[in-house]
């Protein structure tokens, strides 16, 4: 038998730890892996050298490419799109300091994908991704629904209805539905007060993916702290600006996996 190569199997660890995980810093890592910072400083350097992972120096976090689908299937459009969400949310939260959530649309209401919760000081909650919120009630699933064809809302709505049935019957009232597409337009924003949990209030933004929307991204606040008037005049600019970022992300990830499939 021959020796193993412990350097390898601690390589392929921190892949799998990015690959579960998505966009992570150092300390992350090692704790999750059980290596020392040095050791996951080195590999990750010769990781990102071979082109299978990269840096974001504003967040100091590490992304896996998609050359790694080059070895496997792991880096799914679900991957690409989160690590195009993450570093985007990072820099939002630096500026406004209230949480963010990204999400996707899937069976009838919201997927929180990412999520910068745990990094807040103004968060009450500690575990957001893998939640879901409503369609038709949240600031999220607003935003995704007036940013979609009128075909793909109605395809969207007719699964709220049959699946979901807190919301079935409000994704059938169509003056409701014609309602929440004129404000969000008029507006520029989503928006919602006690849509998901009492004393929870948000904006909301579409995030396009050069076809059919890819997600939203929304600032979470208390509704005692200001309304969502107040926070578009405060953070909407800068929620634009994270918006336009992931676009940007998410165009290029695709170009690159583009090149390796």
């Amino acid at each position: 038998m021959h020796r193993t190569v412990r350097a390898l199997s601690r390589g392929l660890a921190l892949i799998s730890e990015l690959s579960a995980r998505g966009p992570s810093n150092v300390v992350q890592l090692a704790k999750q892996t059980g290596l020392n910072r040095t050791t996951c400083y080195r590999l990750l350097e010769t990781l990102r050298e071979d082109g299978y992972v990269t840096f974001d120096p504003m967040n100091a976090l590490f992304s896996l490419t998609p050359q790694v689908r080059a070895l496997s299937e792991g880096v799914s459009s679900r991957d690409l799109s989160s690590q195009a969400a993450l570093a985007a949310m990072f820099s939002l939260l630096d500026q406004v300091s209230w949480p963010s959530d990204f999400g996707v649309f899937e069976l009838g209401s919201v997927l929180i994908r990412e999520s910068t919760h745990p990094f807040s000081p103004f968060s009450v909650h500690r575990s957001m991704v893998g939640r879901r919120r409503s369609l038709v009630r949240s600031a999220l699933g607003k935003a995704i629904l007036t940013a979609s064809p009128p075909a793909l809302r109605r395809e969207m709505l007719n699964l709220t209805a049959s699946l979901v049935e807190e919301d079935a019957e409000l994704a059938k009232d169509r003056r409701f539905i014609d309602d929440i597409i004129s404000q969000t337009r008029e507006d520029g924003y989503a928006s919602s007060v006690g849509g998901s949990e009492p004393g929870i209030s948000a904006i909301a933004l579409p995030i396009q993916g050069g076809g059919p929307v890819l997600g939203s991204l929304n600032l979470i606040f208390f509704s005692s702290s200001m309304t969502p008037d107040a926070a578009a005049k405060k953070y909407l600019a800068s929620m634009r600006v994270a918006v336009r970022d992931i676009e940007r992300r998410w165009s290029a990830a695709n170009k690159a996996r583009g090149k390796v499939t």
